[in-house]
């Protein structure tokens, strides 16, 4: 038996070198792939140079890897005691926005200091998930007592989910109680407490879509109807005459008529250029990326390292499916961002700096076993 259990302890800290490793070649080969279609998209954007565009996203790129590198350096204790102060911050500046009256498109989702524009709900997403593994692996055994438990919890959940519909942000807000769903039903929530969240999260979600927020309900209307939206329409014609291998890098003419190419819809112009095949091997890079952080999860030994591990890589990775699925007209559009791949340098910023806080958490691991196994 204890020869057994020390065989399965010396295969996940060997094992989990190299689940990291798999984790950073995902990431670095979407950067890539995030790096040629932005040079193919650059020739499009009429406002600036190419050298400018490319420039600019150099820039952002160099930001998100000097936030890779300090999350992969500061100890995780550290980040584990900041992250409740961290979001509290976070949830403050999503209402920022509309306080200081910066209105984009209806919304009051950016804070603008002079050329340099930041999206609030870029921090709020890992930040909840840090500060939510926390709360539970703090309280892990009361998770499943409702009011000392579950409820301080879901306080955490809640002041997310209001300040991003004060922007508003439906999208963003309830893909965010999905990841925390998601947490609490690893960290231990019971059975008929994860019945009751959903049934209460369907009734919320009605009411929103039914009686508030009029782009919310014109992106459903278009959804259910018989002829999706323009966006929709003219993603999906680049994609279709994209065919197998695509029609070369730099040579779909589709992507040009593409809303918002360079962002929420890149998978439609890489599809366009690099066709199915280019598709499916984005695809597959994030699968494999959300493989590698569950094996990490499932080796910590550290609860708070488990959930924060999980957390992370399923903010990411079901970001990446959700952006995928509304792309193709297969749930509604709700305008996120293709981690790694798209233009936005906050995302871009904190998905790094997150997969840091993840390269971090599995180096913890492997040396926290291999001093214990020297002792």
């Amino acid at each position: 038996m204890k020869e057994g259990i020390a065989v399965r302890g010396s295969l996940e800290e060997a094992g989990l070198p190299f689940w990291r490793e798999c984790l950073l070649f995902t990431v670095l080969a979407l950067l890539g792939i995030g790096l040629v279609v932005g040079y193919s998209l650059a020739g499009t954007d009429l406002d600036r140079s190419l050298g400018q565009a490319m420039s600019s996203r150099a820039l952002r790129l160099s930001a998100g890897l000097a936030a890779f590198f300090l999350c992969v350096r500061i100890p995780t204790s550290w980040i584990r005691k900041a992250a409740p102060w961290l979001f509290l911050a976070a949830v403050l500046c999503c209402f920022l926005p509309r306080l200081l009256g910066m209105q984009s498109k209806g919304t009051y989702r950016w804070i603008r200091l002079g050329a340099l524009s930041l999206q609030p709900v870029e921090w709020l997403k890992p930040l909840l998930v840090l500060a939510l593994a926390s709360r539970i692996a703090g309280r892990r055994t009361l998770l499943e007592d409702f009011r000392r438990g579950l409820l301080p919890a879901l306080w955490i959940c809640g002041a997310a989910f209001v300040a991003l519909l004060s922007q508003p942000d439906i999208g963003h807000a309830f893909f965010l109680l999905s990841v925390a769903f998601v947490l609490l039903l690893v960290g231990g929530m019971r059975i008929r407490h994860a019945l009751w969240l959903s049934g209460s999260g369907a009734v919320v979600l009605a009411l929103v879509l039914t009686n508030t927020y009029r782009h919310a309900q014109d992106r459903l209307r278009d959804f259910l109807g018989a002829q999706p939206g323009y966006q929709i329409q003219q993603g999906l014609a680049a994609i279709q005459a994209g065919g197998w291998f695509g029609r070369g890098l730099g040579a779909g003419r589709e992507r040009m008529f593409i809303p918002e190419a360079r962002n929420d819809f890149v998978l439609a112009a890489l599809g366009n250029e690099w066709g199915l095949a280019g598709s499916l091997a984005v695809v597959a890079l994030f699968l494999l990326f959300f493989l590698a952080v569950h094996r990490i999860a499932r080796a910590c030994r550290d609860p708070w390292h488990r959930l924060a591990a999980l957390g992370l890589g399923a903010t990411i990775a079901f970001q990446a499916f959700f952006n995928m699925l509304g792309v193709t007209h297969t749930i509604p559009e709700k305008g996120i961002d293709l981690p790694f791949l798209s233009s936005g340098g906050t995302n871009l910023f904190f998905a790094l700096a997150s997969v840091g806080v993840l390269a971090n958490i599995a180096s913890s691991e492997a040396s926290g076993r291999r001093s214990g196994s020297a002792t």
